[in-house]
This record gives structure tokens, C-alpha cells and sequence, in this order.
């Protein structure tokens, strides 16, 4: 008879007898405390990782990876099919900025202008949506939101003097919304790219200067570095790092901040089969017995402990992944449905980079959470399984 035989022969032996209410309820409530910890912990992953693509996608749609800027303005002309030529650049779009304040009715609100010549050039397709470029300007919708403005509606622009040029009012039409869920929802208004040439007072080949976006955002600093040796005396570079490069720094620090508690929580709730093994040993002291009479060897008889200890993290950990796979599907909707319910808004722009809790599930993550917690349950199984292999049959059937 082959050992493993044997071996699985004494763990259905110890696991069919009957065993204490007392015992089986802590056994129960371990793999539960188990389930729910592998849970927490693929989910704070998820939501994590989310964060982490949307800053990569969402915010750094809206923010150019490099700008090319000039003094008093720039002539890109050449500069452009210098950057389109490069195989690092996705694209290279022109564009004026300018800051003001936008007056609907009595309500004025502050805003920061781009000039394009197309709203998808700047941000993402699906972030767009009303009517046609030239029917006007596109407002970030908190900002429409603050303004009362509705699509079609006249509002008056206001842009504040530069040089000898005095402070005019233009009046523009509404011609759709930006829903971006950043902070530029705030503030930001898209306007076609000749009218804010003739609000700021530049010629028709003049812009601000290039929105460069990368194919990888992470080269954007020493592409920016290696860009402005090219350039003239009065034009600069730019990147994203500068502007929010602390920001994705903070969140990959609380990431790696949140994952190490909640990894602790999960070890913690895998010791607590510790516990449970404990009492199941001194439950099961004569069935231990028993099998050290019928010829089992102490390290068979610990080796049954710790296979039931592996077993109890396999089933926590699978359980508790599906758990953790099923709410990280939902967790957006299920807080967003909460923020609808109670009238609040857990992320606010003026704090996070996004207004939504993101969540962004990968497979790595969870065979790593899994591993985590078998492991960890197979050392939690090591000090029962040495009490149980240290056992003395004879005392113990002398006082059966």
C-alpha cells in the first residue's frame, strides 16, 4: 500500500468522524474569514489597477504626454513633420491656449480654453457628445452644469487683456458637452481653433503650440529632454510628469501601501486556521490515536494536518477569488449606485484625479492573491500538525 494511499485513507478517516459543534463552527468560520479576506484583497487589486489604467488613459487623454511651446506663439509648420516622422509619437496636434470667464445669464464661472480643430483631436471620442464643431463651443459638463447652459444656448466669453490688447467679449454658442470624469470637467471648454486664434490675437498660422501624445506616456520625459535641444531659443518643452507626475507617484505609493494591509489581512485570516486545526487536533486525539496504532508514522500523522490545512486555504482561496472576480465586475456600479441613493460623491475632482471608482481585474493578481493565502494557510497548519504528531496513543487510549 503506496504511503499517499495511506494518507488518504487517515484524512477521510479524521475528516468522517464525528467532530465537536464547537470545533466545526470554528472550521466554518475560518475558511469564511478566508473567503471574505482573498475577496477584499482582489478587489482593492482591481480597483487599484483601475486607477492605475485611467490615469494612464482617461486623464492623460486630456493632458498632452509633451507640449511644444513658444514665446508669443508658434509657427509649427516644420516642427510638425519633424514630430510625425518620429516613431515614438502617435500624434501631433496644434492648439491655442487661453484662460477667461464664460457668462450665461447672470452666472460666471472661470474657464480654461483650448483651440482645435477638432474636440476628438484633444480628448477621447466617447467623451464628446452633442453637436458639430463649427457650431460652436464644447463646455466640460460640470462647468455647463454650473452655467445652466444648455446645447444651442449664446454665452458670452470673456478674455482678459494681454499686451495692448484690452479685455473683449465674444459671444460663442453651446454646441455640446465634454464628459471627461477628471477635474477638467470643471473648467474645460473646447473651441474651434480659428476662433481662438482671433480671440488671442494670433495669425491664422500661429498656435500656442503641439500636443504630442507618445505611444508609451513613460517616455514623455526623456523624449521632452532629448525634444528641446532641437528647438529655437524661445521654444520649450513640457510633459505630463511635471504637472502630474506626483500625482500617479501617489498612487502607486498608496497602492503598494494598500495591498501590503490588506496582504496582511488575508494572513492574518489564514492563521486563524491555526486555531481551528488546534482544536480539531485535541477533538480528534483519539482518532490520531488510533492510526498510530494501525502503524502510521508521526510525520504521516503531521502530514494529514498539513494537507487539511492546504485544503482549507485551496477552497478559501479558489471561493474567495470567484467572490473577488464577481465584485470587481460590479464595484463601479454598485458605488455608483450608493453615491445615487445617499446624494454623495465619495471621489471628488478637487482630491482624486477621477470622479468614478475604476476597477481593472487581471489574472495575475489573482493567481498571486490565491498563492498567498494557500501558502500561508499550509505554515498556519504546521504547529497543529507537530501537536498532532506528538501524540502519545497509549496515554490516550488508556483514558478512552
Amino acid at each position: 500500500m503506496s504511503v499517499e494511499f495511506r494518507l488518504g485513507i487517515a484524512l477521510r478517516y479524521v475528516l468522517t468522524r464525528e467532530q465537536a459543534p464547537l470545533s466545526r463552527f470554528l472550521s466554518v468560520l475560518s475558511v469564511i474569514g478566508l473567503v471574505l479576506a482573498v475577496a477584499l484583497m482582489a478587489v482593492v487589486m482591481s480597483v487599484m489597477n483601475g486607477f492605475d489604467r485611467e490615469m494612464q488613459t482617461r486623464v492623460l487623454a486630456v493632458i498632452p504626454h509633451v507640449s511644444v511651446m513658444g514665446a508669443g506663439g508658434l509657427e509649427p509648420s516644420g516642427l510638425i513633420e519633424q514630430l510625425q516622422n518620429n516613431a515614438d509619437v502617435k500624434s501631433v496636434t496644434p492648439f491655442v491656449e487661453l484662460q477667461g470667464l464664460v457668462q450665461n445669464g447672470k452666472r460666471v464661472e472661470a474657464f480654461v480654453g483650448i483651440g482645435v480643430s477638432e474636440p476628438r483631436s484633444w480628448v477621447l471620442p466617447a467623451m464628446v457628445s452633442g453637436g458639430k464643431t463649427e457650431q460652436g463651443v464644447w463646455l466640460g459638463m460640470r462647468l455647463g452644469q454650473r452655467l445652466s447652459a444648455n446645447v444651442g444656448d449664446r454665452v458670452s466669453v470673456v478674455i482678459p487683456d494681454s499686451g495692448d490688447r484690452k479685455a473683449r467679449a465674444h459671444v460663442v454658442t453651446v454646441a455640446g458637452w465634454l464628459t471627461t470624469q477628471t477635474e477638467a470637467d470643471d473648467a474645460l471648454m473646447l473651441i474651434p481653433l480659428q476662433e481662438a486664434q482671433r480671440f488671442v490675437g494670433y495669425e491664422p498660422s500661429v498656435v500656442s503650440g503641439l500636443k504630442v501624445q507618445l505611444q508609451d506616456v513613460f517616455l514623455a520625459p526623456w523624449f521632452a529632454q532629448g525634444l528641446q535641444y532641437t528647438l529655437a531659443p524661445t521654444q520649450y518643452v513640457r510633459h505630463w510628469g511635471m504637472t502630474h507626475g506626483n500625482l500617479y507617484a501617489a498612487i502607486q505609493l498608496s497602492r503598494d501601501l494598500i495591498v501590503i494591509l490588506v496582504a496582511a489581512v488575508v494572513l492574518i485570516a489564514a492563521f486563524n486556521v491555526v486555531s481551528s486545526l488546534v482544536l480539531l487536533v485535541t477533538d480528534k486525539r483519539e482518532e490520531v490515536a488510533i492510526l498510530s496504532t494501525m502503524g502510521l508514522k508521526p510525520r504521516a500523522i503531521a502530514s494529514i494536518f498539513l494537507w487539511l490545512g492546504t485544503l482549507i486555504g485551496v477552497v478559501g482561496s479558489v471561493l474567495g477569488v470567484l467572490l473577488g472576480y464577481v465584485l470587481s465586475l460590479s464595484i463601479t456600479s454598485i458605488v455608483a449606485r450608493v453615491e445615487q441613493a445617499l446624494g454623495l460623491h465619495f471621489l471628488n475632482t478637487d482630491v482624486y484625479p477621477i470622479a468614478f471608482l475604476p476597477t481593472d481585474p487581471q489574472l495575475g493578481d489573482f493567481v498571486l492573491v490565491a498563492c498567498i493565502a494557500i501558502v500561508a494557510c499550509a505554515l498556519a497548519a504546521v504547529y497543529p500538525a507537530r501537536r498532532a504528531a506528538q501524540i502519545a496513543p497509549a496515554e490516550v487510549l488508556s483514558e478512552a
